[in-house]
């Protein structure tokens, strides 16, 4: 299955083959590899150079590594968690500001709630509804909206009405990093009165299934959340390269 390796950055091409033969199915979730020294040889390398490349596969995802009598090195399913942390690894090295998710959520947002807006069944107008009421029953007695179970299925119901898996990624990747920036930066209950006024508007052009309606809603709301969680940013001194708070959120499990 696996070649000789000849290169400078030998590890990196392991990665790659261990990674090529995990995507076109020959190796499945729940595989194990060969024993290290079978890989060794296979590969025809070093002990330390193979567990370089593992140890990378296994922070993209694909691998988990056990230790123990029954470990070993075994391929794990990729799933949206999965490659959701995997972007997040990656952003841990770029400078991101709340501008910049802002950018892409109205890009991406507008745009899908107008595509759900035709395609939107009355299911999916009930889970709404739900989320909706529960949002409503969490103000009216004084605390805040769950970001994680209310504010952010919100938007992966409406994302999950396409039925395109990129967009589904791509939302609930974005929302997710949302989470983590309002987890840190901590706003108030009066915040999310106004996230929950916006839902209903957005619900209220779904349900009348006008696709104009709902996309110029959802850029309001995407456009005044990005607005009243700069303001808290600033008013706090805090730092605006929010790849700090993912780094944080991340240490504290919340990403």
């Amino acid at each position: 299955m696996f070649q000789h390796v000849k290169s400078n950055k030998i590890s990196e091409v392991i990665t790659e083959q261990i990674r090529a033969a995990i995507l076109d199915g020959r190796l499945k979730a729940g595989d194990r590899l060969s024993p290290e020294r079978e890989l060794m040889k296979n590969f025809n390398v070093s002990k330390a150079t193979l567990r370089e490349a593992l140890r990378s596969l296994e922070a993209l995802g694909f691998l988990s590594i056990r230790k123990g009598v029954s470990g070993g090195a075994f391929v794990t399913e990729v799933d949206m968690k999965t490659m959701r942390d995997a972007f997040i690894n990656f952003l841990h090295f770029k400078r991101l500001s709340l501008a910049d998710l802002s950018h892409v959520r109205k890009a991406l947002e507008p745009y899908t709630s107008a595509l759900a807006a035709s395609d939107i069944t009355d299911d999916d107008l009930r889970r709404l509804e739900e989320i909706i009421a529960c949002s409503e029953q969490c103000l009216k007695q004084g605390s805040q909206i769950n970001p994680q179970e209310d504010e952010v299925e919100f938007h992966r119901v409406i994302a999950s009405v396409t039925g395109n898996p990129i967009l589904i990624f791509m939302l609930d990747f974005v929302e997710n990093l949302l989470v983590g920036c309002k987890d840190v930066l901590q706003p108030d209950v009066e915040f999310s009165r106004r996230v929950c006024r916006a839902h209903k508007r957005i619900y209220k052009a779904l349900l009348e299934r006008n696709g104009e309606k709902a996309r110029l809603e959802m850029m309001k709301h995407v456009e005044e959340v990005e607005r009243d969680l700069i303001a808290l940013q600033r008013l706090r001194g805090m730092e605006e390269d929010i790849s700090i708070y993912l780094k944080q959120n991340s240490k504290n499990g919340s990403l």
